[in-house]
């Protein structure tokens, strides 16, 4: 089976090893990286485009800004943005400023929107004109990213706030079982244990396309693989994922990694297969990955690693991953491949014994990545991130509530 050997075949990459990444927090893996490479591109959206150092001081500015506003350690701040290179400053800087931002999505109807703000207290809401004239949620402060000439003239260097790697980096909220949105809490480590991660060493994440919302956890990878690492971001503009539109900036800005859903990967796969031409690696996942669509990808672009993944937002996006080189070797149904470094899956029965490989049980994972729990919701939070009896003393595991089985491979289905 082709897999892993192929991935590290990519020579001549400027982007970082992953065991260079520096720093006990976000904002610290940051500033190394902008130390190292002032000038680089760090993020571009619409032909407009920061350097590490421009990204560095302005989300400095705007971190000044919220400090003012009582902003400080695990403070929640809304954040309700259009897609643009200001929605990057504006999430470092929460981070800068020692808070955790508080993703609101555009298509979200206002009143759950003002829900997530009342049931977390959020006292500061960053936006942008555009979305403050559509309307936003009524929040103690309103900042306007793109508007407040205050900022401009606020210092430009970093506030000296040292984040502690178990501080909250982020909630996001998905919809409950119950239609109650619950907020998944990650952390800085959850976040660092992510882009460290042996499946970004390979070189093939220098140049990322931001496909997803910034409210859904893909974008952890979009935003943080590439800006720890000395790589650039490219945010999609406005709201149009058609393949036409993704294959071009495929093609202008030379992207070398992206993440596409597997729904999406599929139309991607039927209607444009030579689009990957270019692009070292795609990740998809979030659903049942066509075969056929992985094949018909690996048969025009041969180049391009097509990589499977599983994770719910509660294990920091990816949990498990396989990677596929060689079109006549992809299986079906695909598996969603082997824990990630530090990570362990557990297949287990209702008495939370092993099940032999082959055998179906509950789907269980441990160890790095795992989030906090849910947001202000011990008894939810104590429901599905159980002790773990296999993991050392005190650790717990979460409990998907999906269905899996190790195949005889190794590989998890």
């Amino acid at each position: 089976m082709h897999t892993a050997d192929a991935v590290d075949s990519f020579e001549g990459a400027s982007f970082e090893s992953h065991v260079a990444l520096v720093g006990d927090s976000v904002p610290a893996a940051f500033a190394t990286q902008a130390l190292r490479s002032p000038d680089a591109v760090a993020v571009r959206c619409a032909g407009r485009e920061l350097s590490y150092r421009e990204l560095d001081e302005r989300a400095n500015q705007l971190a000044q800004g919220l400090a003012g506003l009582g902003v400080g350690p695990e403070t929640p701040v809304a954040v309700l943005m259009e897609r643009s290179v200001d929605l990057v400053v504006a999430l470092l800087a929460v981070l800068k400023a020692g808070g955790f931002y508080l993703p609101l999505h555009s298509g979200y109807p206002l009143e759950r929107m003002q829900w997530i703000v009342d049931e977390t207290s959020a006292p500061v809401l960053l936006t942008d004109r555009a979305m403050r004239d559509r309307g936003v949620p009524n929040t103690g402060a309103l900042v306007v990213v793109d508007e407040d000439e205050h900022l401009a003239g606020l210092p430009v260097g970093d506030l000296g706030i040292e984040s502690r790697p178990e501080q909250l980096a982020y909630v996001m909220y998905t919809s409950g079982s119950t239609g109650r949105p619950k907020g998944v809490a990650v952390t800085h480590r959850d976040v660092l244990d992510l882009v460290v991660d042996g499946m970004f060493g390979a070189g093939a994440h220098e140049r990322v396309l931001m496909v997803a919302p910034y409210a859904f956890d893909p974008s952890t990878y979009e935003l943080w693989v590439p800006l720890l690492h000395g790589g650039r971001t490219v945010v999609t503009p406005g709201d149009d994922l058609s393949v036409a539109t993704l294959a071009r900036l495929i093609a202008e800005e030379e992207i070398t990694g992206l993440q596409v859903t597997a729904g999406l990967f599929r139309v991607m796969a039927e209607e444009d297969p030579g689009c990957f031409a270019g692009v070292r690696e795609v990740i998809t996942g979030g659903d049942v990955i066509s075969p056929t669509a992985v094949q018909r990808v690996l048969e025009h672009c041969p180049d391009t690693v097509v990589r499977s993944t599983y994770g719910p937002t509660e294990t920091t996006l990816f949990a498990t991953q396989a990677p596929w080189v060689v079109a006549d070797e992809v299986p079906a149904p695909i598996p969603v491949g082997r824990p990630l470094d530090g990570m362990r899956a557990h297949v287990l029965d209702g008495a939370l014994q092993p099940v032999p490989a082959g055998g179906t049980g509950e789907l269980y994972i441990a160890g790095a990545g795992l989030a906090r729990g849910y947001f202000g919701r011990p008894d939810l939070t104590a429901e599905r991130f159980v002790a773990d009896p296999y993991g050392p003393a005190g650790t717990r595991m979460y409990r998907t509530g999906d269905l899996a089985r190790w195949s005889g491979d190794g590989l998890l289905e």
